[in-house]
Order: C-alpha cells, then structure tokens, then sequence
C-alpha cells in the first residue's frame, strides 16, 4: 500500500536530524520516486553526544549532514528547526508556531512521524503527541514509523529489500552520529527481524519497514 503512492505530498517529520534516515530510509527513498517529499526536523540535534570543539560546531555539522542526506534523497523541501529541544514551554511553543506555520504552506496528502506512545524517546513522543493536536482537524493521512523500540504489531509494511544499500548510505551521511554508534547494523538488524519472524519473505535477503 505505502509503496504504491503516487503524485502525492508526503512530509515526513524527523524529531531530530538522522530519525527519517533510520526510521523510514528505505520507504523514504522508494517514495521519492513518484512523489514529492518535504522533510521537517524539529530540532537541531545539539544534545547528542559532541566529540566535536563546541555545540555550535555539532549543530552545523549535523546540519550539514542532513542537508546531504536530503540531497541524495532529492527531497523537494526540507527545514531544520533552530531548537535545541522541547523539555521547557518556551522551545514547545515556538515549535508549535513553527510547525502550524510549515504545514499549512505544505498541505500534504500524507504524514509520517514517529509514534506518540511506542516510541521509547520522549522527544519524539512529545513532538508527535503535539503534531497531532495541530493536525487533528485536517485531512490528512498519517503513518508512524519507529525509531526508539521495535513495534509488537503493525498495520503496514514496506520492502525495502531492493533499496537497503541506500538506506545504509543515508544512515552514513550522520557521521558525527555512527562514529560512537553503530545505527547501521542496529536498524538494518531490526529490518531484517522484522522480515523474518513475522514470515513476511523467505528470502535470506529480505528487509522490510513496518508503520502502525
């Protein structure tokens, strides 16, 4: 079903710079083919792990980082909010103004975002549990895909078997990320989990995305 959309807007949320990458890579680039993707990152990334002089300089290199992966991706917009996070009601508001502001110059179709319960990061619970006050009203399809924890059940899935080395490169542009964690080889296992015990494929080669 989610592979199979076609002229349509999709904006995907990434609550922090490389989520869309680990998350949805695969289903992200597979997407991209037949239809226009906007990227929104809600914050800047500047409370990962710093190995770098100053946090100034971790946010421009994760900025610069993600500018790549979206390159490559070709999406047709993307933003990255100058948040440094959501914990106090100052960054929360001003994140919800920037927010209200992106969406109703987008007007997308569909919307994928991390899950506002099953994620086991509490930024991404926050900032999906505040997305979808603002776009409770609208007409707009959403999906969530996970990041932080592995999802029980699901309702959807995508084959990414075809498009896994892409999603490995696009994990890679976050080199200031992978240098201290493997996300690779802890996503792509999660992918490859998720083909295998839930008898989605039997080939020894098969990855797939799951979405709720």
């Amino acid at each position: 079903m989610i592979a199979d959309f076609k002229n349509k807007k999709i904006l995907i949320i990434s609550p922090h710079p490389d989520d869309l990458e680990i998350g949805m890579g695969g289903t992200a680039f597979i997407l991209s083919k037949k239809n226009q993707i906007y990227h929104i990152i809600c914050t800047n990334g500047s409370g990962s792990t710093n190995e770098f002089s100053s946090k100034e300089v971790l946010i421009q290199k994760r900025k610069d980082e993600s500018k790549q992966s979206n390159n490559f991706l070709k999406v047709k917009e993307s933003k990255i909010y100058k948040i440094d996070h959501i914990k106090n009601n100052k960054n929360k508001l001003e994140f919800i103004k920037l927010f209200k502001k992106d969406i109703k110059k987008i007007r997308p179709d569909i919307l994928f975002c991390t899950h506002p319960k099953l994620d086991n990061h509490p930024t991404h619970r926050k900032i999906s549990r505040e997305i979808m006050k603002i776009i409770n009203k609208n007409k707009i399809k959403i999906f969530y895909y996970q990041v932080w924890g592995c999802f029980n059940k699901f309702n959807y899935y995508v084959d990414i078997s075809k498009v896994v080395e892409k999603k490995k490169k696009m994990i890679n542009f976050h080199k200031s990320q992978t240098s201290y964690k493997d996300y690779v080889q802890g996503i792509i296992g999660l992918n490859k989990y998720h083909a295998v015990f839930n008898n989605i494929k039997k080939d020894d080669e098969a990855y797939i995305e799951v979405f709720i």
